[in-house]
This record gives C-alpha cells, sequence and structure tokens, in this order.
C-alpha cells in the first residue's frame, strides 16, 4: 500500500515538472527525453508537410500540437542531430495559420491573450537568464492597425543555449499588385544548442564576410535580370552551367520572381552536390513575407569562385 501511494506521488511531481510550455534545458536531455514531455502533457504528434533546409546532418523536425486556452493551439517542433539525437534546436510558435490558409481580425480580447501570453514567456526566460537584448515594445497597441506592434528579445547564456523569443501582432490588410499582406498574429520562440555549432567543422561554414560577398552577388544578378541585361547577368553564373542555361531559362526565372518585394537571407548552409563537393548555399525569403516558414523561398547555390551553380525558387502550399 505504501509502496502504490509513494509511486503516484512520483508520477504526479513528474508530471508537474514539465507542466509548463517550454522546455530551456537542451543540453542535457536528447529526442527520446522530449517525446516522454509531450507524451506526458497529451500532445498531438503531427505530420510535418513542409521541408526545411538545415545544417548539415540535422533531420527533419519532429512536430506536436498541444492544446492552448485564449490563444491559438502551440506547434512545438524539435531539430535533432541524426548521429546521435542530441537536440538542435526547439521551436515553439502560438499562430492561427498553422491550421488554415491566413488570419481574420480578432476582436480585442484575444489580442491581449497574445500580449498577455508573450510577457509571461518573456517574464519566466527573464527569471532564469536575466536581461535581454530587446527591439520594440508591447505597450503602444495602436500599432497593431499599422502592422508594426512586434518586439524581439534575444539571450545568450552561459550554458551556450541562444533563445529569442518574438511577438507580432497586425490587423493589416493590403493588397498590391500581386503582393498581399494580411493580419499577422503570431509568438515565435526559439531555443538553440549553440555548443552543437562549436563542435562543427568550420571549414564548412560560411564566414560573415563570405555571406556578404555571395549575397552582393546574387544581389547584383538580380539587378541585372530585372533590368533584362541577360549577357550581364550571366557573368555571375558559374562556368560549369553558363553553356547549359539559355536565355529561355533565364527569362523564365526572371518572371518566376517578385522585384516588388526585396529579398532577405532566411538561412546560410552547405549543400552537397552529386560529385560529393560541397557548395555554399545562401536561402532568401521575401522582406513582407511574415510566414513561418516562408510559403515562398529562393535557394541560391554558390561554387568556390562565388558564381552561381544553382537557383531554386519553391512555393509553400
Amino acid at each position: 500500500m505504501n509502496k502504490y501511494i509513494v509511486s503516484v506521488g512520483l508520477l504526479l511531481i513528474t508530471i508537474s515538472s514539465f507542466s509548463q510550455d517550454l522546455e530551456l534545458n537542451i543540453h542535457k536531455n536528447k529526442l527520446a527525453d522530449f517525446l516522454k514531455i509531450e507524451q506526458l502533457l497529451g500532445s498531438e504528434r503531427i505530420e510535418n508537410k513542409s521541408h526545411y533546409v538545415s545544417k548539415t546532418g540535422i533531420a527533419q523536425p519532429i512536430q506536436f500540437r498541444r492544446k492552448q486556452n485564449g490563444i491559438p493551439d502551440l506547434i512545438v517542433q524539435y531539430f535533432y542531430f541524426q548521429k546521435d539525437s542530441t537536440i538542435d534546436n526547439i521551436m515553439y510558435e502560438w499562430d492561427e495559420t498553422n491550421f488554415k490558409e491566413e488570419n481574420a481580425s480578432i476582436p480585442s480580447y484575444e489580442i491581449e491573450a497574445f500580449i498577455n501570453k508573450s510577457k509571461e514567456l518573456f517574464n519566466e526566460i527573464s527569471n532564469k537568464y536575466g536581461q535581454s537584448k530587446s527591439e520594440g515594445d508591447l505597450d503602444d497597441t495602436s500599432k497593431i492597425a499599422k502592422g508594426d506592434f512586434e518586439k524581439t528579445d534575444t539571450w545568450n547564456t552561459v550554458d551556450s543555449t541562444g533563445i529569442e523569443l518574438y511577438t507580432i501582432l497586425s490587423t493589416k490588410y493590403l493588397k498590391e499588385g500581386a503582393t498581399i499582406i494580411t493580419p499577422t498574429y503570431r509568438i515565435r520562440l526559439s531555443v538553440q544548442n549553440l555548443a552543437e555549432d562549436e563542435t562543427k567543422d568550420d571549414i564548412l561554414k560560411p564566414t560573415e564576410n563570405k555571406i556578404k560577398e555571395l549575397d552582393s552577388a546574387f544581389i547584383s544578378f538580380l539587378s541585372e535580370l530585372n533590368n533584362k541585361n541577360i549577357k550581364k547577368a550571366k557573368l555571375y553564373l558559374s562556368a560549369s552551367i553558363i553553356s547549359t542555361e539559355t536565355n529561355y531559362q533565364l527569362e523564365s526565372l526572371r518572371k518566376n520572381l517578385r522585384f516588388d518585394d526585396s529579398l532577405t537571407i532566411y538561412f546560410t548552409g552547405v549543400q552537397i552536390g552529386l560529385d560529393g563537393s560541397n557548395y555554399l548555399m545562401l536561402q532568401y525569403k521575401y522582406k513582407r513575407d511574415s510566414n513561418m516558414p516562408p510559403k515562398d523561398l529562393i535557394k541560391v547555390i554558390f561554387d568556390k569562385e562565388n558564381k552561381i551553380v544553382g537557383i531554386q525558387p519553391t512555393k509553400r502550399k
């Protein structure tokens, strides 16, 4: 009888310790430990319908849906290393567009619930890791109608955990040509295992200067392409593809790009070619695309001479 009572007590303590929305300690636990947490919380495992371009060795994320009150259900994504199941990144996101095509305007009490949730997360993280580096604020709610109500807080901790909390609330709707801006209500929390990055081969990492060089080359290529200077645009292509890349193909690419919106770097990494060679890769998103993941992405692959060997636009439904 006593043994039974003790066992129940231990179970209740275990569940209680995982009762919060987030888990910040990603260094000691592996994927299996987090799967147990989701099981204890009664989370629903859901299909991953998107393909994420991640660092070498990172598996496609495992996703869960947790029921919430007053705000959209929470989506949790676990990105992990295939070799040993250690965690690279955990992404928490509260966003109704994870479950439907787009947002409509929501009542003020739901907006207040979003703000309260963001502040709750901020306080919980700050209590553990101290002051954050902060941009924006959640004080002037008049900015919601303008689309400028957002806040980003980042913490780089002594235990090599990188944390970013991002909140955006916008009732703005705008249609300009092919570009449509719809209302956005999102809280996104990323918990990154920075220690894992330090163990990887630095040779395969694009440096900050190299990223600037590649970005400059691609933007120059786009400028020439937009102005229909096909001959000049080809100067930015690698010798390995320039003989096969026809003017028609470049014109088709030009028609599939949106020049009415600027591009920003979304991800950098290494692409392994069919010959086993490593190529540096930049992935871009359109600046006005606030979806996560973005609906439109453009992957650009470069050779060692900063020449373009491949451009792959993708669109998520």
